[in-house]
């Protein structure tokens, strides 16, 4: 009987330390998540400017690629947000790519 209840009170243990393990395994994925998570989404929101622009000129959409780029060299210490909003506003935006810009500052909550 006491060989059994102090199994169980090790395996309790030994259990309880694993769970405590992954726990913060899995804060510091998510806080490594959210540090990099303004130039993820930027990222994606350039790749899909850069997918909607054609060969004829589109200053402002070339303006939008250019604050993104940017950013993402890190040249801009700020996120173009308000540019994105602008832009997003517009009658040059494609629905898609306003879906895409919406989304994703929808994604950062600015």
């Amino acid at each position: 009987m006491d060989n059994t209840l102090l199994n169980f009170a090790l395996e309790i243990g030994l259990f309880s330390l694993l769970g405590i393990l992954y726990y913060f395994y899995q804060k510091r994925k998510i806080l490594k998540y959210e540090e990099n998570k303004t130039p993820l989404v930027m990222s994606f929101i350039l790749q899909s400017c850069l997918s909607e622009k054609l060969d004829t000129a589109q200053p402002e959409l070339d303006h939008v690629i250019e604050a993104l780029d940017d950013f993402l060299k890190q040249e801009s210490s700020h996120p173009p947000v308000s540019l994105l909003k602008t832009f997003a506003q517009t009658s040059e935006c494609s629905p898609d790519l306003k879906e895409v810009i919406l989304e994703g500052l929808k994604e950062l909550e600015l």
